[in-house]
C-alpha cells in the first residue's frame, strides 16, 4: 500500500486506521470513499486504478455529529483513531498524546 501523507496528526491517524483495516483483510477498493473527520477537517480515501490510496482533503466549515441513543459505545476502541484493543486502558492510551 502506498499513501500520500504530509505528516499531520489527522493523516497519521488515517494511515494507522488504513493499516489496521488492511491487516484485517480489507482491500483498497473496499476502503475507497471512506470519510474521516478530525475536528473540523475532513478527508476521504480515494482508490486510484494503479492501486494506490490517496488521502484527499474535503472543504467543510463546521462539523456536528449526532449519535443515536441505541448505538452501543464500544469501550475498547480508541476514540481518536478507532483501533480496537483488548482492554479499555489500552484503548485510551493508544492516542493519548492526541487531544
Amino acid at each position: 500500500m502506498q499513501t500520500q501523507m504530509t505528516g499531520t496528526t489527522n493523516q497519521e491517524l488515517i494511515e494507522k486506521w488504513v493499516t489496521q483495516q488492511l491487516m484485517n483483510g480489507k482491500t483498497n477498493c473496499e476502503m475507497d470513499g471512506t470519510l474521516f473527520v478530525y475536528g473540523n477537517e475532513a478527508h476521504r480515501l480515494h482508490h486510484h486504478p494503479t492501486g494506490e490510496i490517496e488521502i484527499v482533503p474535503e472543504q467543510i466549515s463546521d462539523v456536528v455529529v449526532f449519535r443515536k441513543r441505541e448505538e452501543p459505545i464500544e469501550l475498547n476502541h480508541c476514540r481518536a483513531c478507532g483501533m480496537e484493543y483488548d482492554t479499555f486502558k489500552d484503548a485510551i492510551e493508544c492516542c493519548s498524546d492526541v487531544d
